[in-house]
């Protein structure tokens, strides 16, 4: 009997192993999402997000847009902290997301506004403002809008008065009076259990992805769960 090579070895019995194995580990979440459509409810993508960074843009913008043709909604949760505790890179990391994201944006035909990183502090009331607000479309839309005027559409100093009228037109109302710093920080204990370290980062029933980097399987990952619109 001829002796079978490593290759043969793998292919007859490690891969099969490795697939059955995976489809257990993902057994759970098709089931859930089995369970959610039974009782009328949607599935969910869970986006985190922190507004000083230029990939969170990427992400939010163009999962906005590719949802629409599913049964899912975008969550999105503002995050302020995050990222590896005393890295030494922040600096070097923070710049190639401009590079990163302006590469990315140029493939769905935008261009970067900015050339030169934002400070979290810059833009922390953005995510106050957004954690204080009840999950739904409207924080949703704030968010997107936000982080296009951010990126997209701005370039100079970041003022609180261009970005009221954004909460005006996504709410109907003024900006929080609560302070979310707490609403915050709930975001980024969850985003830690969850797994993560940085954003932004996608949280799609029972695996997250880079959500920047990983827009195609994000969509892969609700049609393997069955959450494509009819007709879609």
């Amino acid at each position: 009997m001829t002796a079978r090579s490593p290759a043969d070895a793998l292919r007859r019995r490690v891969i099969p192993r490795a697939v059955v194995a995976l489809s257990r580990v993902d057994a759970p979440a098709r089931v859930g999402a089995s369970a959610r459509r039974r009782l009328g409810r949607r599935g969910r993508v869970e986006l985190y997000v922190a507004f000083d960074d230029p990939c969170s843009a990427v992400a939010a913008i163009d999962l906005a847009q590719r949802l629409a043709g599913y049964e899912a909604d975008l969550e999105l949760l503002p995050v302020v902290e995050r990222g590896i505790a005393g890295d030494p890179a922040v600096a070097a990391k923070r710049r190639y997301a401009i590079e990163d994201a302006r590469r990315l944006f140029a493939r769905s035909g935008h261009a970067l506004s900015r050339t030169e990183p934002l400070t979290a502090g810059e833009v922390a009331f953005l995510a106050r403002w957004a954690a204080a607000a009840a999950p739904g479309e409207e924080r949703t839309r704030f968010c997107v809008a936000a982080l296009r005027r951010l990126w997209l559409e701005s370039a100079g100093p970041v003022e609180v008065a261009d970005y009221d009228p954004l909460w005006r037109e996504a709410f109907g109302s003024a900006p929080p009076p609560a302070d979310g710093t707490r609403a915050v920080r709930r975001n980024e204990r969850r985003m830690a259990r969850r797994g993560p370290y940085d954003t932004p980062a996608a949280w799609v029933h029972g695996r997250w992805f880079f959500a920047h980097d990983r827009l195609a399987q994000i969509a892969a990952r609700l049609d393997e769960l069955g959450w494509r619109s009819a007709g879609a």
